[in-house]
């Protein structure tokens, strides 16, 4: 395995938000849409710390979520005002907080690992 330094915050995000390893860029940490791998088949690091870490990619993904379903209600109240299609656009926001997070979900997961592993101490930030 070779040795890779810890990247820069923003090298380290980008790689998250294209759901690759924050670390060296792989792309193949995930098994299917929702399944990580234990460790990247690149570099070795390992991505569950330990029982319940997963807690900052999920509110990641809620953030995400709820933003995105803002951007939707208000954008369609707007663009329609003042004959909102109440029910399609209830319809339309049901669909989008249905579907953004298990789009999102695997974005989210690789995240949350440039984030937290980025403001660990250097020494035990990518083990």
């Amino acid at each position: 395995m070779e040795v890779i330094e810890r990247p820069p915050l923003l090298r380290a995000l980008w790689r998250g938000a294209t759901a690759r390893c924050p670390r060296c860029g792989s792309n193949r940490i995930y098994k299917y849409w929702v399944s990580m791998v234990a460790d990247c088949p690149r570099c070795g690091m390992h991505f569950e710390r330990s029982e319940g870490y997963w807690l900052g990619a999920m509110l990641i993904n809620l953030a995400v979520t709820m933003g995105t379903f803002l951007v939707v209600l208000i954008l369609g109240i707007v663009l329609t005002w003042p004959d909102v299609p109440w029910t399609g656009l209830l319809v339309t926001v049901i669909a989008v907080n249905a579907l953004v997070p298990i789009v999102f979900h695997p974005i989210a997961r690789t995240l949350w690992v440039a984030i937290e592993r980025h403001f660990r101490s250097r020494s035990e930030a990518y083990e």
